[in-house]
């Protein structure tokens, strides 16, 4: 009988001894596991910073491709044109460029017999743009008056419309003067490529007569 009790104490404590170890283990586990979690999760955050870094790169590095490729079609582009960019500027000029323009109205006008004698022409400034940067389109209106046949008349009027620099005829008048002297009128517009101006840098720039009576060859 002795026995039998002396086993049965022995068992529950085996048993109680087992149960310790039991929930000994599973808190060094989690113990554990809560270390391996700190340790570990900087790494984490450092490797998902690096392909963050690495996917933020390979969008800039695509970027960067295309701004090249464009770059070298543009290369491309401006060396097919290269030569004509004499003629292209001679049509649409960066500036004014009124006293050449104008030089060669007279000369159109003296090779068609004509005498120009009256010019009016809206301000216009005479020197070129300091940067290219920002050009835009702007209009130079004009208008001449003539002296002459009207068969010279008509070829000034097809000379100019051959000239490479584009006029746009808007107003043509013919009428005699006090005198019964045959006069021609035309009121045209050219283009040019020029920035637009503050008011101060416009009062500072150079610019044409806003009229001009009598003849520009006197």
């Amino acid at each position: 009988m002795p026995l039998v009790n002396e086993n049965t104490e022995s068992a529950r404590f085996i048993e109680s001894n087992g149960s310790g170890k039991s929930y000994f283990g599973t808190l060094a586990t989690i113990i554990l596991l809560i270390v391996l979690v700190i340790l570990i999760y900087p790494a984490i955050q450092h490797i998902t910073k690096l392909n963050k870094e690495i996917s933020d790169a390979k969008v800039v590095e695509r970027s960067l491709q295309t701004k090249l490729e464009n770059i070298d079609k543009a290369k491309v582009a401006y060396k097919a044109i290269e030569k004509d960019i004499p003629t292209i500027e001679l049509a649409f000029p960066i500036g004014s460029d009124f006293v050449p323009y104008l030089k060669k109205l007279e000369s159109m006008a003296d090779q068609s017999k004509l005498r120009i004698v009256a010019a009016q022409v809206t301000d216009t400034p005479l020197s070129k743009p300091k940067t290219n940067d920002g050009l835009k389109t702007k209009k130079l209106d004009y208008t001449l008056t003539f002296e002459g046949s009207f068969v010279d008349f008509k070829g000034f009027l097809k000379n100019l419309e051959n000239f490479i620099r584009t006029s746009d005829v808007s107003i043509i008048n013919v009428g005699r003067d006090p005198d019964n002297i045959l006069n021609e009128t035309i009121t045209a517009s050219s283009y040019y490529l020029s920035v637009v101006l503050t008011p101060s840098e416009n009062n500072s720039e150079l610019k044409t007569p806003s009229a001009t009576e009598g003849s520009p060859n006197e």
